[in-house]
């Protein structure tokens, strides 16, 4: 299985809530311009979490079930108590628990941009999910666990996943578009690329997505490592940090009762692409 789209869990209309992705219920209101016939967000974002706390006038936190939960496998939520800000950063913890003779409950977090964002620069310093319990400690990949930094508009309307699995020490870069969101993304709707680093759970590496409308490019510390130009989203989408537990023998692997994961990230920015002929 590759390039599995986080958008697997939608909240109904009567909910309000029904997916790890689409869970906002507000969105506000930015400035729009046209670049080449396309609209573009012309809105720059920035946080590196260093309050102590979470800005709420800029994330949600996600409390809802999490994708790759399965009846009898997996039970995964997204949990306020998995997320820690006392480090001047973000960190996410993913716990593991017996539930059953066949269930295992997984608990993560996320967090979700309030606001949406579209053509630009996006840039991640993050340390994927590993066994560390400090920022900077001696930790491991181990299966049972995807972290991953992403945008993410309207059942994969608009996704781009940089998606680190755990069971494999290796991250999944995929878009999305899906161009019936009425329904779950089905067909030939995505572009994908795996790329190995045996760092990526053990440092701190700043990830660069470059969102234009005909391209969608990803480097790690300045190295590009996807170029993709299939299925590129044209929809503004929201920033998702999120660090979950999975059960598995495909995406992300089998669970690791017992041992907590830390995922950790100290800024998120994001740069609106230039309209043309702009100074």
């Amino acid at each position: 299985m590759d390039g599995k789209s986080c958008a697997m869990l939608r909240p109904s209309a009567s909910s309000g809530c029904r997916a790890p992705k689409d869970c906002m219920k507000t969105l506000v209101a930015v400035t729009l311009f046209l670049w080449s016939a396309h609209v573009v967000f012309a809105q720059s974002f920035s946080d590196d979490f260093r309050g102590g706390k979470l800005d709420t006038s800029k994330w949600n936190v996600a409390t809802y079930k999490s994708p790759d939960s399965k009846p009898g496998l997996n039970s995964g939520s997204y949990v306020p108590e998995s997320l820690d800000f006392s480090r001047g950063m973000v960190c996410i913890k993913v716990t593991q628990q017996k539930g059953g003779p066949d269930n295992i409950l997984s608990y993560g977090g996320a967090v979700i941009s309030k606001e949406r964002f579209g053509f630009g620069t996006y840039e991640l310093v993050m340390r994927m999910s590993s066994t560390s319990a400090t920022p900077d400690g001696v930790g491991a990949a181990t299966s049972g666990a995807i972290s991953s930094g992403f945008v993410f508009y309207n059942n994969s309307e608009s996704e781009i996943d940089l998606e680190f699995l755990g069971n494999e020490n290796a991250m999944w870069i995929t878009n999305w578009q899906n161009a019936n969101p009425k329904n779950a993304p089905s067909g030939d709707v995505k572009q994908t690329d795996k790329t190995f680093n045996r760092f990526l759970a053990s440092e701190f590496h700043k990830y660069t997505l470059v969102w234009a409308p005909t391209s969608v490019k990803v480097y790690i510390d300045g190295t590009l490592v996807a170029s993709h130009n299939q299925h590129i989203p044209q929809s503004p989408a929201h920033i998702i940090l999120q660090h979950r537990g999975t059960n598995s023998n495909e995406w992300g692997g089998m669970a690791a009762v017992g041992v907590t994961r830390y995922m950790y990230v100290r800024s998120v920015s994001f740069t609106p692409l230039k309209a043309r002929g702009a100074s």
